[in-house]
């Protein structure tokens, strides 16, 4: 009996993949996604923000954007209010190309390494490899904070986990951006943030980041 249950929803999934099933359970005609605004900035990276349901899009220092930030230079990030369907621009002073991303406990987005600067594009803008960016919610309003903390060393394509007790672990990446199949161009270490998204500032690496090239 089991068998032949475990075959009809085979048959069930399979049919569906195929589109076999009748309209009246698949209706293939209607719209599920719907056009309600624009991100504003190439959506790199995008996060839901407690408490209030904004969505941030985070991109990476280039020559095209649709919003302008006060000083008239290109917005790489954006707030969108799907309450109200608007999106305003975001200032980053690092490079976010390609950074980790998590929560930490009190709920703030951190943003974690990202790429060189480029000055022949936008000179305001830093070196981001090393780079801790945080936003949250402060006074009602949403701005990336970046007061200079710096992770342990330099990654690009960094993966980050918020552990049980609140720390962040950060691993792997590259130290420059370079060709990935040459081993010197790889970070294969981890580190620890603190629950304040601070780096303790020591590399501990890990083997299996040095098997399984590229980063």
């Amino acid at each position: 009996m089991e068998l032949l249950f475990l075959f009809y929803v085979l048959y069930v999934i399979t049919s569906l993949a195929l589109g076999l099933l009748d309209q009246e359970f698949v209706d293939l005609s209607h719209d599920y996604f719907q056009v309600s605004a624009r991100s504003g900035v190439p959506a790199m990276h995008a996060a839901l923000l407690p408490p209030s349901g904004m969505v941030v899009f985070l991109d990476k220092v280039e020559n095209y954007s649709e919003l302008r930030l006060p000083n008239q230079r290109l917005a790489y990030s954006s707030l969108y209010d799907p309450q109200i369907r608007n999106v305003s621009p975001l200032a980053v002073t690092t490079n976010p190309f390609c950074c980790g991303g998590t929560f930490l406990a009190d709920g703030r987005l951190v943003t974690l390494g990202g790429n060189a600067p480029l000055p022949e594009l936008d000179p305001t803008v830093g070196d981001g490899f090393d780079a801790i960016r945080y936003i949250g919610m402060e006074n009602g309003d949403y701005t990336w904070e970046e007061p200079g903390n710096k992770l342990a060393s330099k990654r690009w394509y960094a993966s980050a986990q918020t552990m049980a007790d609140g720390t962040i672990f950060v691993a792997a990446g590259s130290l420059n951006g370079l060709d990935v199949l040459n081993s010197s161009n790889n970070n294969p270490t981890y580190e620890i943030l603190d629950v304040n998204g601070l780096s303790n500032g020591r590399n501990f690496r890990m083997d299996i980041l040095v098997e399984n090239m590229p980063y």
